[in-house]
């Protein structure tokens, strides 16, 4: 058989798919044939294959043909086909593009690649079907959606002109009961009295007011809710509720059963993988808030689930009334939430109670017969219930309902609840369906495509609950869940603007007067408070639109001061008492002071078990009856009154469960405190029981107020450890403060304050609660108090160095002393350092820390006057290295912020300058140094630095007659000689101290000065007669000076970048003033590494003194070699001078790894980028800084650990570490191989921190010395790791390991001029490279055993 060219397979198939693209029919079909086309023909490029009979040949052309044929027909014929449907042309098309996949697959020999072409190509069909099935049920849908649309306005208008009566007046009375809310707690006497403050009326509109009040409605026109969609399925919420235990109530009591029963219920759990989603936090959907709107037109079913007062019933009432307007209107036949549908809303709650008396009613039949809240739905007398009944039944037959049951989960008893949840079901099932007669409960997947209620029309069906009590009780069905979201911080200044708005405006109304609207001012106090409250409890109470309601209620009679009451106590006081009220104001006979006191010993039990917080209904309904028992005096109960008594427990133990809303029920059986705050509040109440219910106990009795101050004191210390009652134990003493006279509340808070405790000895703890009640506090304790308190919360963090084990402490007490008045605070500073005498250096010095505040922060400062800072100049002698000069640190920046407190006498170097008005220009400069470091007096002027004597800050007892002596001769002509004779005093009263061995304040003064006039040279040529403990007093003395000064009036902001060149300058100068012996080296380098470092921290790390935030990377100060450096080959040589010598004629320097550590971009600790780092090394230093790795050794013990650089640097010296391995041979004492610092430094470069440009570089540094240890796999392999992400630092690194290299020296024979080029490599080429060296290393392992044995 003769051979068909590749070619003209690939000519055929381009002719036919450029002809499918004109096929108007099955487009989506067609399209799946023409890419199995281009595929095939890729395939047969890539193979560059010759068909021939093994490859079928005259299949593919049979294939082809066919496809051909019925491109022709589509084209030339699109209506007939051929005879052919469009369901037969689908399928022919489908099974071309498969055989077109076979072929394809036949192709190749490689079974893997078979398998993806066969399974692609049923994905594609699969995927073309199903979107071929969606656009006809969408079409389908469309049809559907003009239908409904004709059959809804048909059915209202029949319904209209069959009920027209009954309708209307259900409608009207609809619109009557559900577009009005009273707002509870706003008195006529209130309002009035708002009103005359704001709208200052007469004394007849003022009664009038009053009168009208009384019965005064507010419309309910927005929601002010944000719902958020369930993500479980309703597989997953189904099967998660099977999993739920049954109620302890109903659980049997035998152990062999109730094993069993726990033991089926593991079983579940363990084989339930799809319960996964739920360990995450939260059922919501990440997806954005979604509207009522949204959910109402496209949900059939749908559960609305919320805490207490999240607005549930006021959503679905809003939601009644909108409906009923609009069909009373009569003007349209749908809203924005789809078809218009009559609304009927049913309470659960009273559903529950009449089918109590008649067990066998269903929903259905109750429905025209319910009522709402106990009011009748129609107001009409003439039409019976009977005929509404009839009338709302057929709006539910014809598919024109939305049926709203609210309050799910008020059922009382579990028997009632599974009947009333099979009653829903039932209801549901039947007259719930979409139009294909699907129910919530069929298991199908065309609903979700089929059922739009806004486009299919049918009943609807919402159903409201809370959250918790749903779970516990939930439908089967596929309903959809709606979480209602607490409000965020703009819904709540939203709402907190309308209620203000509406009820002024309601005055406004009443009144019948041309005023402007004032509830913006009004409301404006709440709305800051709100904004700004630092109090999370009472913003997560006003995220709860009925507790929001109530602290609106509470403000809005507020005229004056705070908008709430003052303390946290009376803030949450007012809350609670205002949901009692508005609660219990609905029921009879409730004791407001009962239901309090059940709820008080309830936190009690609580408490007792804090690991669930959660306390069992049997343990609720024990409390109401011990309360009840007592409130009846304890009187014996007979036989007749037990009925009614247990009668009145069970409604009590209903209410405080499911009514007040305080509670919530958390599982089957338990409940919990809706918000912290109400458990906080009523916890605190227990803990005043000795103050409010033995009062009068204390009078009757003869009790002393000690004796109250003692058992109250008693009960809070005993809880002061316990973290749960810190908040508490806040409000009480917020209360007593409130109630008690000042004598009583000191004296309880000093037996608070003196309670031991075993942690007392670290953290004052009384003292420490104390001082964070200062919000709650509506009255303070006397200064005596305070003052104490805050003395031993100093001495304490002075005795256990809190600044350095747990600063947040002083940061605390900072924030208290804030909130306390500016002169109180000044008082206690002043009394603190007057009796400095009884403190040691270490509180002190923490009292000046906490003064001194953050570094960027000066609000502290003006707590100081110049008494206080008059004292701590005078406590100077005290401050050393020790203590970090904390002492000078405050006095700088009280210099800095405020110069005019601190004050001077007239003996002082200050006071000279000042009052003798010495010209600054009549200071030698050579002078500057000395007076800025011993005595301060620089200030900025924006950018500008400047000198001024009124900014001196301390004072040298020593200096300061040397000073004045010279400065006052006040002759230019015989300054030089003057000036000689001041080096020349100074020299000598420092000489003399050395020799007698002074190491006091003055001493340390005079050796500053010394190096200020002579230099640092002057100092090392005289060490003998300076002890070691005294230079380091001085260089750390210097230290801090240094750091003050870059840290005050060095730091600079993003836009100035005089500081690199000002410091590149002052390190120019330094040098010109050294002599280049080996110790200006030493001390030039620590120098400049100081510098370095400090202001590298302050640029990138941290914030500065003057700037807040951090600094932007490429604005970060750079301290580069200066050009006078660089350039100075006598500095450099000098630095570089080989002084230490380890082998083959070869020294090193000692002082190479220094400027590698400044200037080596490896510091994986800083802060800098390390690109931004590298690019500033390579441009700015000289190369053979970066590169000595072959003239110098101990350039790799910069990337060694600290602790091993000076070990290794001793054993090199002694020669117990052989750098040339050869020369082990001749060595006959024990040794290391140098290789153990390579390995060494290796392993500190795998660490992770470090970054992968900066491990390159170092593996480049050390290849010489790598390549002499036989070590370059190593280097190699720690870069293969990271070459998966970025190969190309190996690539680098592999180039490098090709220049030729003496093995005797280490140094390379060629001059690299491109030190970081390389490409990525591909996957082959790292497999060499890895596999190369693997066997490189056998191979050296090979010959290294070979040695080992001969």
């Amino acid at each position: 058989m003769a051979f068909i060219a590749t070619t003209s397979i690939l000519t055929t198939i381009d002719k036919i798919i450029e002809r499918a693209n004109e096929v108007k029919v099955c487009q989506d079909h067609m399209k799946l044939v023409t890419t199995s086309l281009t595929r095939l023909q890729h395939r047969l490029n890539d193979s560059l294959a010759v068909l021939d009979e093994t490859h079928s040949q005259k299949d593919l052309a049979e294939i082809l043909k066919a496809i051909d044929e019925i491109i022709t027909s589509c084209v030339e014929n699109e209506n007939l086909l051929d005879g052919m449907t469009y369901k037969d042309l689908e399928s022919v098309l489908v099974r071309l593009q498969y055989q077109l996949a076979q072929y394809e697959s036949s192709l190749t020999d490689d079974c893997e690649v078979r398998v993806q072409i066969l399974s692609n190509a049923l994905q594609d069909q699969r995927f073309c079907v199903t979107k071929s099935s969606e656009e006809t049920l969408r079409q389908r849908l469309d049809v559907l959606e003009q239908q409904t649309n004709k059959n809804i306005i048909e059915k209202l208008r029949y319904l209209r002109e069959k009920y027209p009566k009954t309708i209307e007046s259900y409608l009207r009375t609809c619109i009557e009961l559900h577009q009005w809310e009273f707002i509870p707690g706003l008195t006529s006497d209130i309002v009035a009295k708002v009103a005359n403050f704001f709208y200052e009326i007469s004394n007849r509109e003022q009664m009038l007011l009053e009168n009208e009040w009384r019965s005064s409605k507010f419309p309910i026109k927005r929601t002010f809710i944000r719902f958020k969609a369930d993500k479980l399925t309703p597989f997953e919420r189904n099967e998660l509720r099977r999993l739920l235990p049954e109620d302890e109530d109903n659980m049997v009591q035998d152990v062999h059963s109730r094993r069993e029963k726990f033991r089926k219920m593991w079983e579940r759990l363990i084989s339930t993988p799809y319960t996964k989603s739920v360990v995450e936090k939260g059922h919501c959907s990440q997806e954005d808030d979604i509207n009522e709107e949204q959910f109402i037109r496209n949900k059939r079913w749908s559960i609305i689930l919320g805490d207490p007062g999240s607005g549930k019933t006021i959503f679905v009432r809003w939601l009644v009334y909108h409906l009923a307007q609009t069909l009373l209107l009569n003007e349209q036949h749908s809203t924005n939430y789809g078809p218009l549908r009559i609304p009927i809303l049913i309470c659960i709650s009273e559903f529950a109670k009449v089918l109590k008396e008649k067990p066998s009613l269903t929903l259905f039949d109750y429905i025209g017969k319910h009522k709402w809240m106990g009011k009748p739905i129609i107001d009409d007398s003439l039409i019976s219930l009977d005929d509404l009944s009839c009338a709302l039944q057929d709006y539910i037959q014809q598919g024109q309902a939305l049926i709203i049951f609210d309050g799910f989960d008020e059922i009382s008893t579990s028997d009632q609840r599974s009947k009333i949840i099979n009653i829903i079901e039932n209801f549901v099932d039947t007259y719930v369906q979409i139009p294909i007669d699907y129910s919530s409960f069929d298991n199908i997947y065309l609903s979700k495509l089929l059922d739009d209620p806004s486009r299919s029309g049918g009943n609807q069906l919402i159903i409201t609950s809370r959250i918790v009590n749903y779970d516990t009780i939930a439908l089967t069905g596929k309903f959809a869940r709606y979480t209602i979201q607490s409000m965020d911080k703009k819904t709540i200044i939203d709402f907190v603007d309308y209620w203000f708005s509406r009820v002024h405006q309601r005055i406004i109304d009443i009144l019948n007067l041309q005023l402007v609207n004032k509830a913006e001012k009004h409301s404006e106090a709440l709305r800051k408070e709100l904004d700004t409250t630092k109090d999370a409890a009472l913003f997560e109470m006003a995220s709860n639109l009925g507790l929001l309601s109530s602290i609106c209620t509470i403000c809005f009679s507020q005229l004056e001061g705070s908008p709430l009451p003052a303390g946290r106590f009376f803030q949450y006081e007012s809350i609670v008492k205002a949901k009692l009220n508005l609660t219990l104001s609905k029921l009879e006979n409730i004791d407001i002071s009962q239901v309090i006191r059940i709820l008080t010993d309830i936190t009690s039990c609580i408490h007792q078990n804090s690991t669930s917080n959660l306390i069992s209904n049997n343990q609720i309904k024990d409390i109401c009856v011990q309360t009840i028992k007592i409130s009846k005096n304890n009187a014996s109960i007979t036989a007749d009154d037990i009925q009614r008594f247990d009668k009145q427990i069970s409604e009590m133990t209903q209410i405080i469960r499911d009514n007040i809303g305080i509670l919530v029920l958390r599982d089957e059986s338990h409940y919990g405190f809706l918000h912290l705050a109400f458990q906080q509040y009523f916890t605190c109440l227990k803990l005043l029981e000795a103050d409010t219910s033995k009062k009068q106990k204390f009078v009757t009795d003869g009790f002393s107020r000690d004796k109250k101050i003692q058992l109250i004191s008693q009960l809070l210390c005993s809880h002061m450890s316990a973290q749960r009652f810190r908040v508490p134990i806040a409000l009480a003493l917020g209360k007593i403060s409130s109630s008690w006279s000042q004598g009583d509340f000191d004296d309880l808070c000093y037996e608070f304050i003196q309670a031991q405790h075993e942690y007392d000895s670290f953290l004052p703890l009384g003292s420490y609660i104390l001082i964070n009640c200062i919000d709650d506090f509506v009255n303070y304790p006397s200064n005596d108090i305070l003052f104490n308190v805050l003395n031993r919360l100093i001495i304490a963090a002075g005795q256990h160095e809190w600044s350095i084990v747990c600063p947040f402490l002083l940061d605390q007490i900072t924030n208290a002393l804030r909130k306390f008045r500016k002169d109180t605070v000044s008082l206690w500073i002043i009394e603190f350092l007057s009796e400095h005498s009884r403190h040691n250096i270490q509180t002190i010095t923490v009292f000046c820390q906490l003064l001194e505040g953050k570094p960027h922060e000066f609000e502290n400062i003006q707590w100081l006057d110049q008494t206080s800072c008059s004292i701590l100049q005078s406590l100077l002698i005290l401050d050393n290295e020790n203590n970090g000069f904390a002492i000078d640190r405050l006095l700088v920046k009280i210099a800095f912020s405020n110069h005019q407190l601190l004050s001077s006498n007239s003996t002082t170097f200050k006071s000279f300058l000042t009052d003798k008005q010495i010209e600054i220009n009549s200071i030698p400069v050579l002078l500057f140094p000395l007076i800025i470091a011993l005595y301060g007096g620089l200030t900025r002027d924006g950018q500008s630095i400047a000198f001024n004597p009124s900014h001196i800050h301390r004072e040298s007892s020593i200096l300061t007659p040397i000073l004045i002596r010279f400065l006052s001769a006040n002759d230019r002509d015989k300054q030089d000689q003057n000036f000689k004779k001041l080096q020349q005093e100074c020299l000598k009263s420092f000489v003399m101290r050395m020799e007698n061995h002074d190491e006091s304040l003055e001493a340390v003064d005079l050796c500053i000065a010394t190096i200020c006039l002579y230099n640092i040279e002057y100092i090392y040529n005289n060490l003998d007669i300076i002890s070691n403990s005294f230079l380091r007093i001085c260089m750390n003395r210097l230290k801090y000076i240094s750091m003050i000064l870059r840290q005050f009036y060095f730091t600079t902001d993003e836009n100035d970048l005089s500081m690199e060149k000002e410091t590149t300058k002052f390190i120019s100068i330094s040098i010109n003033k050294f002599q280049f012996v080996e110790a200006a080296r030493f001390y030039f380098l620590d120098m400049l590494n100081s510098l370095r470092s400090s202001v590298a921290r302050l640029r990138s790390s941290s914030t500065s003194i003057l700037l807040e935030g951090l600094s932007e990377p490429d604005k970060r100060v750079t301290l580069c070699l200066p050009n006078s450096l660089r350039n100075e080959n006598q500095f450099l040589n000098g630095l570089l001078i080989t002084d230490v010598q380890f082998y083959s004629n070869q020294k090193s320097c000692s002082l190479i790894h220094h400027f590698t550590k400044l200037f080596w971009p490896l510091e994986h600790s800083d802060e800098f980028g390390t690109p931004y780092r590298m690019s500033i090394a390579l441009n700015t230093i000289p190369e053979y800084l970066l590169f000595r790795n072959d003239e110098d050794i101990l350039t790799l013990l910069t990337f060694v650990p600290s602790h091993l650089q000076n070990l290794y640097i001793r054993l090199l010296k002694k020669k117990f570490i052989i750098i040339n391995p050869k020369d082990s041979i001749v060595n006959s004492k024990q040794h290391l191989y140098f290789g153990h610092i390579l390995t060494e430094c290796l392993i500190f470069l795998s660490n992770a921190s470090c970054k992968r440009l900066s491990i390159l570089g170092a593996l480049i540094n050390l290849l010489p010395w790598l390549r002499m240890q036989l070590l370059e796999n190593f280097g190699s392999s720690l870069l293969w790791t990271l070459a998966v992400d970025d190969s190309i630092l190996l690539d680098i690194y592999e180039k490098k390991r090709k220049r030729p290299t003496n093995y005797e020296t280490g140094q390379y024979m060629d001059r690299d001029t491109d030190f970081f080029k390389g490409c990525h490599l591909k996957d082959e080429k790292r497999k060499t490279i890895i596999q190369t060296n693997i066997e490189q290393e056998y191979q050296q392992l090979l010959v290294d055993l070979f040695d080992l044995y001969h």
